[in-house]
């Protein structure tokens, strides 16, 4: 069987940048959408609100392209994108706009692998290697790797009933 383990990094890589591209169409003015400036306006006048929207966006996309503080980046970039989707078009009854911007919040926030925790990390080979790693009064949960001959067997019984 093949590995496509670097295929799908590959994926992901290019799902976001796609998916940030949009982010940066959009805060540069290219494409119609929600009004960044929403959030800023009552703090600041109407160009440098345009300004400071612009860079704070420009600046959470490179952090999620380049993967710095990513999760955090996606997340603030994602709440930003709801809020001023959701003041601009939802209010003014847009719903397929926002809908829309719905639909790039969730592709931004699973490229960017947020709320996914790593299973690896977690996985205990064998009972000595959990022992070791963990007291007698601490119990941890192995769970049962699964194969093959189990998948063999259990469909075997299935057939005889």
């Amino acid at each position: 069987m093949r590995d496509l383990t670097g295929n799908g990094t590959a994926a992901a890589h290019v799902t976001r940048i796609l998916i940030v591209s949009y982010f940066v169409a959009l805060a540069i003015g290219l494409v119609e959408g929600a009004d960044l400036t929403r959030l800023v306006t009552p703090f600041l006048d109407e160009i440098p609100a345009r300004h400071v929207s612009r860079l704070i966006v420009l600046t959470l996309c490179a952090l999620v392209v380049f993967g710095l503080y990513r999760r955090a980046a996606a997340l603030v970039l994602a709440i930003i994108l709801f809020w001023t989707s959701y003041l601009s078009l939802f209010s003014h009854g847009e719903v397929g706009g926002f809908w829309r911007d719905l639909a790039l919040i969730g592709g931004l926030l699973m490229s960017a692998r947020v709320g996914v925790h790593d299973r690896a990390a977690d996985v205990i080979d064998t009972p000595s290697e959990a022992a070791s790693n963990h007291s007698n009064s601490e119990w941890v949960a192995i769970k049962p790797r699964a194969t093959v001959t189990r998948f063999r067997e259990d469909l075997n019984l299935a057939r005889i009933d």
